[in-house]
């Protein structure tokens, strides 16, 4: 299983493995999906940074050709 590359805590693979023993799919699910939402949680946050970043290389470089 590949749970570990996906950020999982040893917990949440704990819980995981649990669930899919006892053939919990469900419950399964519900962990991937709140991993997910956590992951493209991160990734909205770091599309703001980087257009935050972009502004500002834009302010400067509008402000070196006036």
């Amino acid at each position: 299983m590949m749970l570990y590359g996906l950020d999982f805590t040893v917990e949440e693979i704990k819980k995981y493995m649990n669930f899919l023993w006892k053939k919990n799919e469900r419950e399964c699910l519900k962990l991937l999906n709140k991993k997910r939402k956590g992951i493209l949680d991160e990734v909205h946050l770091k599309e703001k940074q980087l257009s935050r970043i972009d502004y500002l290389r834009y302010e400067m470089d509008r402000g070196n050709k006036e």
